[in-house]
């Protein structure tokens, strides 16, 4: 009969696939893939321990499924940035002034996922990819290598540099960020963040200004110009 599989409504299948991929996601990112077992993540979905089998074989396939989930929502917020920078490389048009605003774009993006509420559960399984089963970060490639890779890009615009040198700065920028972010409730005490854990705006510029701060440093140093001005014309 249409509509069914496997005895199941095709509209039952699915809520139950989603209501497993939930569970995992949060399962997982609170306690690893070795301390997550099935029956933790059945129970957290409220279905039946035969359902992860029906559905997803095993724990390593449906842990396999929560990230690609979240790849899919990584690559939907940062792709409208990288489709512009791509672009703007393609047509030619990548001056020096163009670099640095889409620079100044990459680091607002990350600094949005370092303390936003909606993103601590992708950056918490971000944190677990050591521990999974697969030797493969594919969250961490996206997060990280991806966005880094493309900051490089943008660094070597600003400054004769190789890879190499540009990919270590874009580390320094990009971990930072992230870094910062993760523990930011080490600074509590000095900044009275509110229990929903939203950071003040003006940390958030600083941490905006200081990064590129740091890029108009390291350009002029690579081109050889006078610093000039103070950090206060960094941020426009």
């Amino acid at each position: 009969m249409a509509g069914y599989e496997g005895g199941e409504r095709m509209e039952e299948k699915n809520n139950t696939k989603s209501k497993l991929i939930r569970a995992g996601i949060r399962l997982f990112s609170q306690y690893g893939y070795a301390g997550t077992s099935t029956r933790m993540i059945a129970s957290e979905a409220g279905v039946n321990l035969s359902a992860i089998a029906f559905h997803y074989t095993n724990k390593e396939c449906l842990y396999a499924a929560c990230l690609e989930y979240l790849l899919e929502k990584i690559r939907e917020y940062y792709s409208p940035s990288y489709s512009r920078i791509e672009e703007c490389f393609r047509r030619g048009e990548m001056t020096r002034e163009n670099a640095r605003k889409f620079l100044l774009e990459l680091i607002d993006i990350q600094i949005e996922t370092a303390f936003e509420k909606r993103y601590r559960t992708t950056l918490a399984m971000i944190y677990r990819e050591e521990g999974g089963p697969d030797s493969r970060k594919i969250l961490t490639e996206e997060v990280f290598n991806r966005q880094e890779g493309v900051m490089a890009s943008l660094l070597q615009v600003l400054a004769p540099v190789d890879e190499a040198k540009a990919r270590v700065m874009s580390r320094f920028i990009n971990g930072g960020i992230i870094a910062f972010g993760e523990h930011k409730g080490l600074i509590a005490p000095y900044i009275d963040i509110p229990e929903n854990g939203v950071v003040p705006e003006w940390v958030r510029q600083e941490i905006r200004r200081s990064c590129m701060w740091a890029i108009d440093g390291f350009s002029r140093a690579e081109t050889g110009e006078e610093r000039t001005g103070s950090s206060q014309n960094c941020v426009k």
